[in-house]
């Protein structure tokens, strides 16, 4: 009795690692990758969803709550997912541009466009400038 348990057993166990795959070339139904999950991020929702002004505003904010310098945000948009963060760029008309990493829970990392390669991060791709007349202060 004891012995036919344990085949039981046995027996039970080697169709339940059959069935988890190996990871290899096999893509059954069983085995087929799990869909990446994406956080719904509704601060980066509503920063899309304001007029230009007032999402200016929003990434302006989010610089100088940083402890940052920003006089005012000229150009502004939503560039990528970037490890479970949105990255929004902006370009400030004394300070120049920025990347501002916006997590689902409201936290918000902001670092320059120049520091990107440095730290590893996304290269900033700021939309094109739409002929205003103010231009970033540039250093030199």
């Amino acid at each position: 009795m004891l012995r036919s348990r344990s085949l039981g057993t046995a027996l039970a166990l080697a169709l339940l690692v059959a069935g988890c795959g190996d990871g290899g070339g096999d893509k059954g139904p069983g085995n087929a990758a799990a869909p990446a999950i994406r956080a719904t991020n509704t601060y980066s929702d509503g920063l899309k969803n304001l007029s230009e002004l007032y999402r200016y505003l929003g990434l302006r904010r989010a610089i100088v709550d940083n402890g940052r310098r920003c006089k005012k945000v000229i150009l502004g948009a939503y560039q990528e997912e970037y490890k479970s963060m949105a990255l929004w760029t902006a370009r400030c008309t004394d300070t120049g541009d920025w990347s501002i990493f916006l997590a689902p829970n409201g936290q918000v990392q902001v670092s320059p466009c120049a520091d990107a390669a440095t730290l590893h991060l996304p290269i900033c791709r700021l939309p094109k400038d739409q002929g205003s007349a103010e231009a970033p202060a540039t250093k030199g």
